[in-house]
């Protein structure tokens, strides 16, 4: 993962772009990050007439994985909307710019989380369950008990977590802890301090894999940290997987040796043998 924050004015460029806009390579002042991001796949040149060239997006959701994996940015309008709070002098330095890990020593920190059929205690305080259409955010999970016999499942994506209800019946397990985090990584430190199972429900392409290795599968004992595959998971990437996914986000695993993660080198094969990824959301539409 690249620790090297984005300058503001190449994070303000990729937040034109993945609004849609095209842009002309003078305004575009990071020419090292320009080309890098070009090379990768993420931002797209095509010809403007004479030796110009514009530069746009096509998959804005590729941009957002690639940063998320790249650079530890969830958000990139957080992202810029925090660094133009936190500057005094606008762009006084082209790299004062800071990533979304030092953003967090000052923002809420925290984790969505949902219990299905398992008991949830905060400072001693048993958790009722809370009216449909509204969430628990947990911002200080140290006073978190959760039941040692739950199964933790870590969703990436907010629609799958507000309507997993629909996915309930994918996980054999009774007793559910469903959290899904939100600009930190509380629930990466909250997962090493209980003694619970922890299932990743990511999406099924390359950058899927990258986050489950290094955000969560580094961070825990391998005895209790797994990735969620559905049993028919061969056709759902064969029929409903896009090639685009596998093309963009392929070279995020190109340093990871996946015979050291065998609960998913099978899966990496079934996307290297399809050439496609498949975004978790996807799910939803086929039940």
């Amino acid at each position: 993962m690249n620790s090297r924050p984005l300058p503001l004015s190449f994070a303000r460029c990729l937040l034109r772009l993945q609004n849609g806009e095209l842009l002309n390579h003078s305004e575009i002042a990071s020419k090292g990050l320009l080309k890098q991001f070009c090379e990768d796949g993420i931002i797209r040149i095509k010809p403007a007439g004479g030796r110009r060239v514009i530069y746009f997006c096509t998959e804005p959701v590729l941009l957002q994985n690639y940063l998320l994996a790249q650079n530890d940015i969830l958000s990139l309008e957080n992202y810029v909307s925090e660094f133009e709070v936190d500057s005094s002098d606008g762009e006084s330095s082209l790299f004062a710019s800071r990533s979304t890990k030092t953003f967090r020593g000052k923002s809420l920190q925290g984790f969505f989380i949902r219990a299905f059929h398992a008991e949830m205690i905060f400072s001693g305080l048993t958790i009722r369950p809370v009216p449909h259409g509204i969430e628990l955010f947990v911002y200080q999970p140290e006073k978190l008990q959760i039941s040692h016999t739950a199964l933790v499942i870590g969703i990436e994506n907010p629609e799958c977590f507000l309507k997993f209800e629909k996915l309930a019946h994918l996980f054999p397990q009774k007793e559910l802890i469903i959290i899904m985090r939100y600009l930190s990584s509380s629930p990466n430190k909250w997962l090493q301090t209980i003694t619970n199972n922890y299932l990743h429900f990511g999406d099924f392409d390359p950058a899927g894999l990258n986050i489950y290795i290094q955000e969560y599968r580094k961070q825990l004992p391998a005895s209790r940290c797994n990735y969620f595959i559905p049993t028919n998971i061969d056709l759902l990437i064969k029929q409903y997987g896009l090639t685009s996914l596998y093309d963009q986000q392929i070279h995020l695993c190109k340093n990871i040796n996946f015979q050291s993660y065998p609960e998913i080198n099978a899966l990496y094969g079934l996307m290297k043998k399809y050439r496609k990824g498949l975004e978790q959301e996807r799910l939803l539409t086929l039940l």
